[in-house]
């Protein structure tokens, strides 16, 4: 039989291992919709559809990597994060990656341009904040109702301006007699962490569920873990 130690050095690898998350906290599509509009969004990639007319600029915003595909020809400039200006021309069909990025575009023709943007939802960029959750599943709550639950939440602090902060639930698929789900928050840093936390949103849809919490909290093991830089 394992040892409560084991069982805790074994999960915290697992969850040290998981797959890092790129977040960002200046959503395109939620301070500049007349721009940005969301035509996909699932646990992989979130797909934008861009468009500007001519002279028409942004607010300044964050996108993860990803890939960007022109379906007009292009005369923008793009104001970076650190106050640069760059120049960018284009032609319909071109196709680039994209790094994470932070920019204020503005189309500087005298034509409309249209751009379909892929985010990817798995980068490589860690998350500066995370918590864990391990837990047993109580009594009278399933893993759907509760998976169900974390969505509404995701969904409210995807709301909020942070589409890629937030929960996941794992199955532990080891045996061991302590704890068989854990759960994982993401978030960019305790600043953005605290901002979502005591968000009206956020409440709202966190009191809906909060049966499951209440008995989850009652049994869990709950950690929180900042990246070292």
């Amino acid at each position: 039989m394992k040892t409560f130690n084991q069982i805790i050095k074994r999960s915290l690898i697992l969850f040290l291992l998981l797959p890092f998350i790129n977040l960002y906290a200046q959503d395109a599509a939620k301070i500049d919709p007349a721009h940005y509009n969301v035509e996909v969004d699932n646990d992989k990639v979130r797909v934008l559809r861009i468009k500007y007319g001519p002279g028409e600029e942004s607010k300044m915003h964050t996108h993860p990597e990803g890939v960007a595909v022109f379906l007009t020809d292009h005369i923008a400039e793009m104001k970076t994060g650190d106050g640069k200006n760059m120049e960018m021309t284009g032609n319909a069909g071109d196709v680039l990656w994209v790094d994470q990025s932070k920019h204020q575009p503005k189309n500087t023709g005298n034509k409309p341009f249209e751009v379909i943007q892929i985010e990817l939802k798995n980068s490589t960029t860690a998350a500066g904040k995370k918590s864990l959750h391990l837990f047993e599943l109580p009594e009278g709550v399933s893993e759907k109702q509760l998976n169900d639950f974390l969505k509404e939440m995701n969904k409210a602090i995807s709301d909020e301006g942070y589409p890629e902060a937030g929960y996941h639930l794992y199955k532990i698929t080891d045996n061991n007699d302590e704890y068989k789900y854990f759960m994982e928050g993401v978030w960019p840093d305790s600043a953005t962490y605290d901002i979502i936390h005591n968000s009206a949103k956020w409440k709202a849809a966190a009191e809906k569920g909060k049966d499951i919490v209440d008995k989850i909290r009652a049994q869990e093991l709950y950690l929180k873990a900042e990246r070292v830089k």
